[in-house]
């Protein structure tokens, strides 16, 4: 698999997570379970890339993702779409 395949790959990780598997009223234990495997996944794709700024861009953007869930949950706006768009940036350098 090549280094943009991984990276496309990482990004729909991101972008497919259960951010909100907390929130769940039922099959609470399930969602927990199935987001630490996706998480446990998201981190060894990202460990197989060789560049250590990509993997430091893709790893910011989990926890961006994960802050942006967080404040919504808790009724914060946040607008982090100058730090996404940097992030992003890095990736395709």
């Amino acid at each position: 698999m090549t280094q943009n395949n991984k990276i496309q790959d990482a990004l729909q990780m991101i972008e497919n997570h259960d951010w909100y598997w907390r929130m769940a009223d039922s099959g609470y234990d399930w969602r927990y379970n199935a987001a630490k495997a996706g998480m446990r996944k998201f981190v060894a794709l990202v460990s197989s890339i060789d560049n250590e700024i990509v993997r430091t861009a893709l790893r910011n953007l989990w926890t961006l993702a994960f802050e942006e869930a967080r404040d919504a949950v808790n009724g914060h706006d946040t607008d982090n779409t100058a730090k996404k768009n940097e992030y992003l940036a890095a990736l395709a350098a």
